[in-house]
């Protein structure tokens, strides 16, 4: 298991907020510090699942994306949305956070909780009226903390719709928003999210045709903003990688599942389990015997000791969300319950797995 807290968008997200005068929560990256010199207009740009594998596969090198490459980071572990955006909007490792999956299991709630939808995942019952995790797990967010320290700066953190029900439905929204939101703008600092190409690979897969013209629709949207707006230094990045994927459904092995005393949590590339009672080894034994030729597992303690979910001080509720073993996998299987869940689409494409593909990300920079 490698070790991913160093070059990561915890990095990236730390340089930012100490150009814009916040102190940082950890180390910055070097070479993201180089290029914030002297600008006083700043916009990140992450598209969703276009790490470094999907870049270099739907883009040639004299792209305008790949010609303006800095450098590459890594994501967060596990290399997941949920996890990844958040680190970067803070500045903060998910240990830190408590932000750490796309699912999570609340022992108060007695419930496996989408993070970002607030919905049980295993029922798929929206959870009313709280917001479970914007309750149980805060945070200020990288704008907030500009603003701040630095009230004259003008910020920014548009998403998507429907997650932002006033953000872009497509990519000319997104070009249009943006141009307004920095237009006669002295300073700024400006975080937009895309949802694609992510949402496409998991229906479709990485390869398919349709990702490759909205990856290339991506470059020619970047090529016009960073030429319209030459004032501004615009840096275009993902939250992760994406790869093929291949299911295995744990309930082919009962005597592996009727260990567990809550259903699977976490992301079906790095699956965690909570184990009944004086039955940890024999889990253990089991799953190795079944699933170690793809998957490797590690304890709570392992895990935390390795820090493979960041470093930084421990969110109480992260170590709770860890349950007793937390299994990633080491190549393109995912693993899931079907008895657990009430409907499940098998996605063609997907991530949070310990692959290089699913972790590194390239940075590019425009009008640097």
């Amino acid at each position: 298991m490698n070790n991913y807290n160093t070059h990561n968008l915890v990095t990236f997200s730390n340089s930012i907020l100490k150009h814009f005068g916040v102190k940082p929560f950890h180390q910055t990256e070097e070479a993201v510090d180089k290029i914030l010199a002297n600008h006083k207009k700043v916009v990140a740009i992450l598209f969703d699942g276009m790490g470094q594998n999907i870049v270099k596969m739907h883009l040639k090198d004299n792209a305008f994306i790949r010609e303006h490459y800095l450098c590459t980071i890594n994501s967060t572990f596990p290399p997941t949305t949920t996890a990844a955006t958040t680190a970067f909007l803070t500045g903060k490792y998910p240990i830190e956070t408590g932000w750490m999956s796309w699912t999570q299991y609340f022992e108060k709630y007695n419930r496996n909780i989408i993070l970002f939808t607030n919905n049980d995942y295993n029922t798929e019952e929206k959870i009313t009226p709280e917001h479970i995790a914007e309750v149980e797990l805060p945070f200020k967010d990288i704008t907030t903390l500009i603003k701040e320290q630095n009230p004259s700066v003008q910020t920014f953190n548009v998403k998507r719709f429907p997650v932002d029900p006033n953000g872009p439905k497509k990519l000319r929204d997104l070009e249009r928003i943006i141009n307004k939101s920095i237009d006669g703008v002295d300073s700024c600092f400006g975080y937009f999210y895309f949802d694609s190409p992510d949402y496409e690979m998991h229906a479709h897969g990485i390869d398919n045709w349709r990702i490759h013209v909205i990856v290339r629709r991506i470059n020619d949207m970047v090529r016009r903003l960073a030429k319209k707006n030459p004032d501004t230094l615009f840096l275009t990045f993902a939250d992760h990688g994406h790869i093929n994927v291949t299911f295995l459904d744990i309930d082919e092995h009962p005597d592996l599942h009727n260990l567990l005393k809550h259903p699977m949590s976490f992301e079906k590339r790095t699956p965690v389990f909570f184990i009944k009672d004086g039955k940890q080894e024999e889990f253990k034994e089991l799953f190795n015997k079944y699933y170690s030729e793809h998957f490797l597992l590690m304890s709570k303690k392992e895990a935390l000791e390795a820090q493979i979910f960041g470093e930084g001080e421990i969110n109480p509720k992260a170590v709770e969300f860890v349950g007793d073993y937390v299994a990633t996998s080491v190549d393109r299987y995912c693993l899931y319950s079907s008895s657990e869940l009430k409907e499940f689409k098998l996605f063609k494409g997907h991530h949070a797995g310990n692959t290089a593909e699913e972790m590194k990300i390239d940075i590019s920079a425009y009008n640097v």
